[in-house]
Order: C-alpha cells, then structure tokens, then sequence
C-alpha cells in the first residue's frame, strides 16, 4: 500500500455524539483527524450527532426488540447484521462488538469492574451476565484482530485476564485540544478567574470533575477532607462539577460538618476556567481505562491527585507534578498527600504546574491518528497478503 491509499473505514459506536464528553469526544476527534487525512469513514450508530465541519457518513443501526438490561448486547446483534451488507477496509469498533479489525477499548473492563462496584450477588443480574459474556467472547479467540487501549493498565489486565496476545495490543493514547485547555496567564490570569467564577482567592481549591460520582470517588474526595487536620481543612474548597445527582454527596458534606467545604456547580462547558483557576485536581477514581479529565487538567497546568487503578495515571509523577495512591479505598494516604500539597510553597506549586503541564505535551490528536493510520494501514496489507481472508469469527 502506498502513503496516499485511501481507507474506507467503517466506526462502530452505539450513541455517536461529537458534543459528547469522554468516548464521545474520542470518536468526533477521530472522525476529524480521519478526514483530515483524506479517508472516508461511516459511522454505524443508533443516534448520530456531528460536527458540520467534519461530518461522516451515516448508517442507522436500529436495533430489535430486547429487555431493556441489554442495551449492549442488543446493538452487537444489530450493527453485526447491518455491517453484513457492507465492505470496509477497516471495521473500527468502539464499543463492545465482534468481530472487528480493530477494537478500541472505551469503558471499563466489565471483569475487572465487578469485584470492585458491586457485591458478588450482582453476578445475579443478567446485565453483568451478559456484559461478562459479550466482554470475554471479545478477547477469546479469534474475534478482532487489533486491541487498543489508551493505557498500559488497560493493556496489562487484558493480557492477563484473558491471555490475548501481547503483540496484538497497542496502546494509543488519546490527544487533547489545546485551543481549548492550556495553562493560565501567570497568577494575575488565575485570580481573575477565581472572581469570575465566585472562588474565594485565598482558598485551597480541589477540583472534582465528573459525570458519575460514585465511581470517580466523590465519597472519598469528601471522607477525605473531612479528617484532614482543622486548621488546614477550613481553607479547603472542593469545587464539584458533574451534572450527577448531588443530593446524597450535599447530605454526607452536612453530616461531616463540611458543608462550607464544598461548593455543587453542576455541569459546566467553561472547564478550562475551572482547570485554571484550581490548585489541585482531586480524581480518586475507583477505575478507568483513561480519565481524560486528567490529561485535559495536566494540559491546563493543574496537578493531579489520583489512583492508579486510573489509567491517566501514567501522567503523574508522585510529588513532581501530582500524587498518586493504589485505590480510592487509601484514605489516609490521599489525606496526607492533601495535606502536603496545601504545605508547599508558591514556587513548589509553580514547579508541580510546570511539570504537570510538560507531562501532557506528548499527548497530540495528530499523533493518536496517525499511529492508528499505521495500525489499519499494517491490518490491511496483512488481509492482502492473506488472499483479504477474513480469519474474525
């Protein structure tokens, strides 16, 4: 194949949204950057939103009649039968379907998920059951031919739980914008932003980004603050956005006396404001393949505290740019990382930014699209060479 082969790319992706955040967004920067270089891509989805300056085929996937538990499952049946009636170079999944050339891990790893948010009786629920099923026919056999994950971690469980083959997964991690998210003007930039935004300038702000509480660890964020030592704790604000339901969180702040420690903005489309006008990015995520919050803070200059069952862990740096623990379940340990951060000097947390900002520089869209270009371009001239027998079952 020659450099200017042009590919026909079909993406599977059961809610396509480029006004979306996380996955979403993944799917709209990849269609962009995809067009940009001149390929043609249809997207197979049940809903369909894009951008118009880089809007891709669509094809409808209007799935049959199942118990609402299986929403996943439904859809694999469906786009299966609707991609029959199609030929691709490529088929790009993006969500949990079989088979597929390349499959990009988006959510959670249902397997590794379970034993850490639920009790043993949800294996009781015919959702897990048929999310463990449809997960484990994914990494068996001979169902996809590429994994890739936006993680080592990722990478590390798949490896391990299911024996794929390591020379078969590739971690392509994600861009970020930086017209969007970049580091503030200098501490003028940042206090100007605290008073847009009603931030006390002289508070210890921890940002809480998400759009689901509980696995990003609001629980623990608060547990944590509230056994942080008085004097230090008065001057936290932790600063929650996330359009979750903040009722429960709101009722556990007020039993901890710690209702003036935290401040329910709801969801916001001006994160770059709130990334800039932080001291520190509180994310103890109970699990994720990739939290982009991380990196788009990073990018914005802010420090990270977070877990490392989160798979943008890979941008933290203990102490250098942000702190990390093992699991949301370290309390203690997030506690006294708090309270090391709220002792540092100005310059140490210039320093901290400074890092947290270079950690994410090597993290481009351009970069991600071109190594998966490479990926399906190496995927096709394999299918060639093999008379384009098609080996997924």
């Amino acid at each position: 194949m020659g450099e200017k082969t042009i590919m026909k790319i079909a993406l599977l992706r059961r809610v396509y949204d480029s006004d979306g955040g996380g996955a979403e967004r993944v799917a709209a920067n990849f269609t962009r950057e995809f067009l940009r270089l001149g390929h043609s891509v249809t997207v197979f989805s049940e809903k369909f939103k894009a951008q118009k300056n880089a809007s891709p085929d669509w094809n409808p996937v209007v799935p049959g009649y199942i118990p609402s538990f299986s929403k996943t499952l439904s859809f694999h049946r469906a786009v299966q039968k609707e991609l029959k009636k199609h030929a691709f170079d490529i088929v790009y999944s993006m969500c949990r379907t079989f088979p597929a050339d390349v499959f990009r891990v988006t959510e959670q790893l249902h397997s590794e998920w379970m034993p850490i948010g639920y009790s043993k009786l949800a294996l009781l629920n015919p959702r897990h059951r048929s999310l463990l099923k449809l997960e484990k026919q994914i990494f068996t056999g001979n169902k996809v031919r590429r994994i890739v994950t936006n993680s080592e971690l990722v990478k590390r469980q798949i490896i391990s739980r299911y024996g794929f083959e390591e020379h078969r997964v590739s971690v392509i991690r994600n861009g970020v914008d930086r017209t969007v998210f970049y580091p503030p003007d200098g501490k003028n930039e940042k206090l100007a932003l605290r008073k847009k935004l009603g931030i006390s300038t002289e508070r210890l702000v921890l940002l809480f980004v998400a759009g689901n509480f509980r696995i990003k660890g609001l629980e623990q964020s608060i547990r944590v603050i509230s056994g942080i030592e008085k004097r230090i704790r008065d001057n936290i604000l932790l600063m929650v956005i996330g359009g979750g339901n903040s009722a429960p969180y709101a009722k556990l702040a007020e039993d901890l006396s710690l209702s003036g420690n935290i401040s329910f903005a709801g969801s916001r489309k001006n994160m770059r404001d709130y990334y800039a006008a932080s001291d520190l990015l509180f994310y103890p995520s109970l699990y994720e393949p990739f939290a982009n919050v991380c990196l788009e803070a990073c990018a914005s200059a802010l420090p990270v505290l977070t877990t490392e069952l989160n798979g943008s862990s890979e941008l933290v740096e203990n102490r250098k740019n942000g702190y990390l623990v093992k699991n949301a379940d370290r309390i203690d340990e997030m506690r006294s990382a708090v309270t090391d951060f709220a002792g540092l000097s100005e310059a140490v947390r210039a320093d901290f930014s400074k890092a947290a900002y270079e950690a994410s520089i090597p993290y481009e869209w351009e970069k991600h699209a071109g190594e998966l270009e490479k990926l399906f371009k190496k995927i096709i001239m394999e299918k060639e060479s093999n008379g384009n027998k098609d080996k997924r079952t």
